[in-house]
């Protein structure tokens, strides 16, 4: 399980400009539903948004605190 801020510290790490918006899915703090807002996404796709945001999850997945994330990402 992880917190809802040390998720939105995770991605903010990885995209500092980034306005972000979690909800839990379930109530069970493992399931997430993960909104990015960024101008940095301007240039780049939605994969490669997507990716960037997959990546910083990635070590929080690995160790369980992360089950599923459903990433949605902007531009401003």
């Amino acid at each position: 399980m992880i917190s809802i801020p040390d998720l939105i510290g995770i991605v903010k790490a990885a995209v500092p400009d980034a306005d972000v918006n979690v909800m839990d899915k379930t109530g069970m703090s493992d399931h997430f539903i993960i909104h990015v807002v960024s101008a940095s996404f301007e240039e780049l796709g939605i994969m490669d948004r997507h990716r960037k945001v997959q990546d910083a999850l990635n070590p929080a997945m690995a160790d369980g605190r992360v089950h599923a994330a459903e990433i949605k990402t902007a531009v401003p």
